[in-house]
């Protein structure tokens, strides 16, 4: 497989942002995950740009190895190929284009690493049984290793388990183009956002549900927490993307909820803290207050210069869909009533 990193090419461009993208093409051949990770230490591209992939598969390890590395660097992935369009001409913004193209057996587990997904119009995601390319009796045994490899893998990338039985119900001979509303409902596609995964968590002395999720504008987190001694509380984790000013300066911070239906303001009563590449904002909260996010649909966080600014940075409100039991169970066992 073949790597190529594609940075801006004007000052406007590198003023501006963006225009960064990874095009990784062609047959994945066995230590291509380790080029790759070398190809990213020599690049050294941003998180966040998308990887391109247009390949009919290859060997499976150095997929999963490729995998693992866009999602440790925080790439995204998509399918087909995007290259400068040289005959259009040079201006200040040089026009891009591109082009559709395959993702097919084992170039689909690169694919699964992104940790936002999509799927171009025209591009084809397909999808057969994994195998061996030369067979021998003792591939036998290398393949219930490598199956329980490739199990552990699409889990670890939030995929459903239905994506393995899709696979294993064609044969290796042939491949299955998959439709791509059957490519978000087993989340293959995530679009510009993923369903938030809920769990419940303890640390430092606080019990929490959290509700995470990835998305364009960041890796966020959103808490209901409780502490003995303290009460309920609000937590909230943002991936700063270079905002830190705005995140802890800004005079309005409020937790939203359903949506933006209900405010709760929480200005004077939180922290704001930075660590690392995250900003922290960590209030106290009534147990009224923990009620309403305990059984709400959706709750997040919006810090504004003003209440009447019409842009905000933060956390959009993330859907309790998947930890409404949590929730519920969480604020019952710790309420006063």
């Amino acid at each position: 497989m073949e790597f190529h990193y594609t940075e801006p090419q004007t000052d406007i461009e590198r003023l501006v942002g963006g225009f960064y993208c990874i095009n990784a093409i062609g047959r994945i051949e066995a230590g291509d995950d380790v080029r790759f990770r070398d190809f990213l230490i020599r690049t050294t591209p941003p998180p966040r740009i998308t990887v391109y992939i247009d390949s009919k598969g290859g060997d499976v390890e150095a997929a999963i190895g490729i995998g693992r590395l866009i999602r440790d660097h925080w790439l995204s992935t998509s399918v087909g190929s995007y290259v400068l369009d040289h005959e259009r001409g040079a201006s200040h913004v040089l026009p891009r284009e591109h082009i559709k193209g395959t993702c097919a057996s084992a170039a689909t587990l690169v694919y699964l690493g992104g940790r936002l997904r999509f799927l171009s119009t025209g591009s084809t995601f397909g999808v057969h049984q994994f195998s061996f390319r030369n067979p021998s009796p003792d591939d036998v045994a290398r393949s219930q290793v490598l199956s329980a490899r490739i199990a552990r893998y699409v889990h670890d990338m939030g995929v459903s388990s239905g994506f393995l039985e899709l696979s294993s119900s064609t044969p290796s001979t042939e491949i299955h183009a998959v439709k791509e509303e059957r490519l978000r409902a087993l989340k293959v596609i995530t679009g510009g956002v993923t369903e938030a995964e809920w769990s419940v968590q303890a640390r430092n002395h606080i019990m929490y549900v959290r509700g995470e999720r990835d998305s364009l504008f960041g890796h966020h987190k959103v808490m209901l927490c409780y502490a003995k001694g303290v009460g309920f509380m609000f937590w909230a984790v943002i991936e700063s993307q270079g905002r830190e000013p705005e995140l802890t300066s800004f005079g309005l911070v409020e937790i939203v909820v359903n949506g933006e239906n209900t405010r709760i303001d929480i200005s004077r009563r939180c922290e704001r803290q930075v660590h690392g590449i995250y900003t922290n904002v960590l209030a106290r909260i009534s147990q009224d207050e923990a009620r309403t996010l305990a059984f709400s649909e959706s709750f997040g966080v919006q810090i504004r210069l003003t209440d009447e600014a019409p842009v905000f940075v933060g956390i959009a409100a993330v859907s309790v869909e998947g930890g409404r039991e949590q929730l519920h169970t969480f604020f019952n066992t710790f309420c006063m009533d």
